[in-house]
């Protein structure tokens, strides 16, 4: 039988962190608490590149000066397939529900808004030890297009979930089992425990942990990867041998559903949990993907070959589409123009 609202409405409540839990929280997964792209930095990489910092006046932004330089370093970036007779339009990232929120239900509730920006369910962990005959059921936290949300797990594991994104996990986390099911993309900071491996479930991959911090996506097949920053994981695909991971290592499915292991700087994979947009030689059509999933707009690739340029581009979350949309038209060879609900990409 369903629970009222109102009633359920007081349970995330009662999950709201205390004033100490809520200092811990921002440490843990605030933006201000992580690590920022040193812009300065940025800029030093290309000019060590012989790319040469444009005459600028005193008042133009430094990420104006980095989207600037990417320009120039687009020029050596760029891997276009060769060009068809014909054009043929692609369109992708259709126009969902506009609404922007992040939504929490149980197996015997009905989804309620969540208001606050954290969850912290270690108190879940007490309320089950404390019930050890109760019923097992599972919480889903669901983001919409445009939001990300952080959450700690009942054993202490912190999530930062990505925009339309969902985790789901038993409320018996503390004690039994620890595993949870991911759709989207999220990063985790696993609390290590030797006797009870974390498991991460998504329909592309298997990730199995003890304590370590990495990056799962799995939107799509042909995106889908485990990126891992810290520790040791073990990664499992369907009618796949398992890998081993370090840090720095990637892996991915290839063609026929097999897993291919790369080494990559992990930094530009896990910059969007700190509220950057972070593109290192990538493909338009992922970064058109990526921005039209955010911003919840349609992408119109006129001329398809365009979407396997590869460029380099930087620019923060909080930023309009519209000016998203002027700083990369300024370093992509494409144009960029912005319509109703729609991007065109010629």
């Amino acid at each position: 039988m369903k629970e009222d609202n109102s009633s359920h409405t007081n349970d995330i409540d009662m999950l709201m962190p205390t004033e100490d839990e809520q200092h811990e929280l921002r440490m843990a997964l605030g933006r201000a608490s992580r690590p920022q792209p040193d812009v300065e930095a940025e800029l030093e990489r290309f000019a060590n590149a012989n790319f040469v910092r444009p005459n600028a006046k005193p008042w133009v932004k430094p990420l104006a000066w980095l989207c600037a330089a990417a320009a120039a370093v687009a020029l050596t970036l760029l891997v276009v397939k060769p060009l068809t007779a014909e054009k043929q339009q692609e369109a992708f990232v259709a126009v969902g529900d506009m609404r922007r929120e992040v939504t929490m239900e149980t197996d015997d509730s009905e989804p309620v808004v969540v208001t606050q920006r954290q969850l912290d369910f270690r108190r879940m962990a007490k309320a089950s030890a404390s019930s050890p005959t109760a019923e097992v059921k599972k919480t889903t936290i669901a983001t919409s297009r445009g939001m990300d949300f952080g959450l700690t797990l009942p054993d202490g594991t912190e999530v930062w979930l990505n925009a339309e994104s969902r985790i789901t996990f038993a409320n018996d986390f503390a004690s039994g089992a620890r595993e949870v099911e991911v759709e989207g993309e999220a990063y985790f900071d696993v609390t290590k425990d030797e006797g009870r491996p974390f498991v991460v479930k998504t329909k592309y991959f298997t990730t199995k942990v003890l304590g370590t911090s990495f990056d799962v996506k799995a939107y799509r097949e042909e995106t889908a990867h485990v990126v891992l920053v810290s520790g040791k994981v073990e990664v499992t695909a369907a009618d796949s041998d398992t890998k081993t991971m370090a840090p720095g290592e990637m892996v991915t499915l290839g063609e026929g559903g097999e897993m291919q292991k790369s080494t990559v700087d992990t930094y530009s994979y896990i910059q969007w949990k700190d509220g950057f947009f972070y593109f290192d030689r990538t493909p338009l059509g992922d970064i058109m993907r990526e921005l039209g999933r955010w911003y919840n707009i349609n992408i119109v690739f006129e001329n398809p070959s365009q979407m396997d340029v590869r460029l380099h581009f930087v620019a923060e979350k909080s930023q309009s589409i519209n000016d998203i949309v002027k700083s990369l038209d300024a370093v992509a060879p494409a144009r960029l123009t912005m319509g109703d609900n729609e991007i065109t990409v010629d």
